[in-house]
């Protein structure tokens, strides 16, 4: 890969070897998507990974909504 940029190298690259975020699978509602807790009994929405297709028009399953975890 050629990358053809004036900004330099340790810029560019910078954080592409650190770790990401802990990450969790979990079912809430019968939806499986995938979240990052954010404490104990709350966590935020990454992305929803198994879910019927009007799932995505909920407002309360867009990514950065807060989700229970107690009950999963």
């Amino acid at each position: 890969m050629t990358m053809y940029t004036v900004m330099p190298p340790e810029q560019l690259w910078s954080g592409m070897w650190q770790e990401g975020e802990a990450t969790r699978e979990v079912k809430v509602n019968g939806l499986l998507m995938q979240v990052r807790p954010v404490s104990e009994t709350e966590a935020v929405i990454i992305r929803l990974l198994d879910c019927p297709l009007e799932a995505y028009l909920d407002a309360s399953n867009t990514p950065g909504s807060r989700v229970p975890l107690s009950g999963n």
